[in-house]
């Protein structure tokens, strides 16, 4: 930011802070308002008339059955006596009943009152303060600013009369008791929000109001400014460099205290950080309850990684609110991530970065139960933003579209569905490639201690069989060409009205002896029969549950087996449905009479998807494969026998 000094009189007299990057013009018109508005810039603390008590006043209401305080005198440094003398001389008056006595405490060369114990005792201003979000995207955005700052703005404001004898305090000096507003009252921030709304609300009223600024805080129609640790300009706001370079000094946290520390200054920035939740679990690993503290090398890399996007954090955009907003998420198996933006003139922004890792009992949701959740993470995140605008949610989940008009849908999965009526919104699909971003804020790393369950859904006979059959081409080349016809097993490609025909041959006439999947794969094979899907259609297995019904025998619960070949139904009766029922189900009915398959389908069920249900399956080599979520038809044949179960 350039800056110059520049003069409202002759002989270098009362200067000001302007902008060097002003045309000659532009200088001289905002000299001479400046020069108009001369009485409200303060060069020295006694240019300070006080802001009018028709305007503001603060006033210090006790609590019924409050008691004076009074507390010792506190030694002062001889070096700051005439730092107090001179405070004293303006800001304070001598009070001769001296009832209340506050402790004064020293910290550098600011002498501020301890006002612990009166502040205990005052009824609370509960005043609102702005949110830094709101204020940022308010001001950002524009060519010009103008920085103004009050002149010891606190001790602008007066205390009533009836209490400034509540401020009493002493010192080497004798009694004394404040006529202006300090700091250290617990009211004091609420006094002083509610003074700068009176002037600044619509019109600046510095002149009205008897409002006296600093001359060199403050800065007029520079390009640029820092505002509550962010810089704003006219293309939006960013992280203030000079705050980021204190904390990219910081070295590594030796403590619980400093790795707290050093995330409460990382996350006021999180808004611009992407990937914030995944960057920073190390540390709240080490925050965790009962939790030794082993600073590793995972620790000093999300410390490293964070600090250096502390140093490339992008601009941020305030909103549009003529232009409909765009969501983009993504849900993964440990966090959500949700990114905030428009575009204008076919080009997309970002204007708020959010992610967040996800709990014990969240991490088990289906895919479907994750993407709706990260929706309405994101519209709860930017509720301020969304309700009452057009909204399009970007989404890779296709079925996501459907589920909102699903009449039987889960309990919360309704829930979520009638929170997001509140707002307008619309649902597109988007690739993940296209999704990149959203992608990456949820794609946390996985941990050591993590348990992931992979699902293989390849099977390796089809991928031989394919690599067999790669050079089909060559052999009618050749028979085309010459006549020839290759010395082999010509088989016919069966149409799918005919696949179920010919399984239920070769598994249940006289010679098909109901074998096992294998065999009767191979007994297909040897009829001259094929088509793609034969060694999924011979070698699966469906599973589900039933119930709960009303009790019977101790029973609630049904288990139900089919075999896609024969279609045989096998179901059995159990109090519980969890995953020890299933484990066995399998080994006494199913392994043990019909031998083992090759796939075994059943839903995402946590009966179904657990460690020692994959353990089983990999020790037999069956492969897992779960049914898409809200598409019954994936395991069709089981939810046949289920309907046809319930009508006996």
């Amino acid at each position: 930011m350039e800056l110059k000094y520049t003069y409202l009189e002759e002989n270098k007299q009362c200067p000001v802070v302007i902008s060097s990057s002003l045309t000659s013009h532009q200088e001289i018109s905002l000299l001479e308002v400046l020069k108009r508005c001369k009485k409200e810039i303060g060069w020295q603390i006694s240019d300070l008339k006080g802001i009018s008590p028709l305007v503001c006043t603060h006033h210090i209401y006790m609590e019924e059955e409050a008691k004076p305080i009074r507390q010792p005198q506190r030694r002062l440094n001889p070096h700051l006596q005439e730092v107090v003398r001179t405070e004293s001389g303006i800001t304070v008056v001598q009070n001769e009943k001296g009832e209340e006595i506050a402790t004064c405490l020293t910290l550098g060369w600011r002498v501020c009152i301890d006002y612990r114990k009166l502040n205990a005792v005052t009824r609370k201003d509960h005043f609102p303060l702005p949110f830094i979000d709101q204020v940022l995207e308010r001001v950002s955005g524009h060519p010009f600013y103008c920085f103004l700052d009050g002149y010891s703005g606190y001790f602008q404001i007066e205390i009533d009369v009836e209490d400034q004898e509540k401020t009493t305090f002493t010192c080497p000096f004798g009694t004394y008791a404040y006529r202006r507003m300090p700091f250290g009252l617990c009211n004091a921030p609420a006094t002083f929000q509610r003074c700068m709304l009176s002037i600044f609300t619509d019109m600046v009223e510095c002149i009205e109001k008897d409002l006296v600024l600093n001359w060199e805080k403050c800065h007029f129609m520079v390009h640029q400014g820092i505002v509550l640790g962010h810089i704003i300009f006219e293309k939006g706001n960013e992280v203030d460099k000079a705050k980021v370079e204190l904390i990219v000094k910081l070295p590594s946290p030796t403590t619980v205290k400093g790795v707290r520390q050093f995330l409460g200054h990382a996350g006021f920035y999180r808004r611009f950080i992407k990937d914030f939740s995944k960057l920073s679990k190390p540390f709240c690993e080490l925050l965790a309850k009962d939790a030794k503290f082993i600073w590793d090398e995972r620790c000093q890399k999300s410390f490293d990684q964070l600090k250096q996007f502390l140093t490339t954090a992008p601009i941020v955009r305030a909103p549009n609110w003529q232009l409909p907003f765009e969501v983009m998420y993504d849900a993964s198996d440990f966090a959500i991530g949700v990114i905030l933006g428009q575009r204008e003139d076919g080009k997309p922004y970002v204007i708020y970065y959010a992610s967040k890792t996800l709990n014990e009992a969240q991490r088990n949701y289906t895919t479907t139960e994750k993407e709706l959740l990260d929706v309405v993470f994101a519209l709860d995140k930017f509720h301020a933003y969304l309700v009452g605008s057009f909204i399009i949610v970007f989404t890779v989940h296709s079925a996501l579209k459907y589920l909102l008009t699903k009449q039987d849908a889960k309990a919360r999965l309704i829930r979520w569905i009638l929170l997001l009526q509140e707002f307008d919104l619309q649902i597109r699909d988007k690739k993940g490639v296209e999704n990149m971003v959203a992608d990456h804020l949820s794609r946390l790393a996985i941990t050591h201690n993590s348990h992931v369950l992979p699902i293989n859904d390849d099977f390796p006979e089809e991928s031989l069989m394919l690599l067999e059959k790669t050079p089909w081409y060559a052999h009618i080349a050749n028979y085309l060409v010459n006549g020839e016809v290759p010395n082999q097993i010509i088989r016919k490609c069966i149409p799918k009205e005919e696949q179920q025909g010919i399984l239920s041959h070769c598994h249940e006439n006289a010679c098909g002896g109901h074998f096992a999947s294998q065999k009767t794969t191979m007994k297909v094979l040897q009829s001259g029969f094929t088509w793609p899907s034969l060694f999924k259609d011979a070698h699966i297995m469906c599973i589900d549950f039933m119930g709960p019904f009303p009790m019977s025998f101790g029973n609630s619960y049904i288990l139900v087996g089919v075999d896609y070949v024969s279609k045989w139904v096998k179901a059995i009766p159990c109090k519980h449905n969890d995953h020890r029922v299933v484990l066995k189900f399998l080994k006494e009915n199913i392994f043990s009479r019909f031998g083992v398959p090759k796939a075994i389908i059943n839903d995402g069920g946590t009966h179904f998807c657990n460690n020692s249900f994959e353990t089983l399956l990999a020790k037999y080599g069956l492969k897992h494969k779960v049914a898409t979520p809200y598409h019954p038809q994936t395991s069709g044949q089981v939810e046949l026998a289920n309907r046809k179960s319930r009508t006996y």
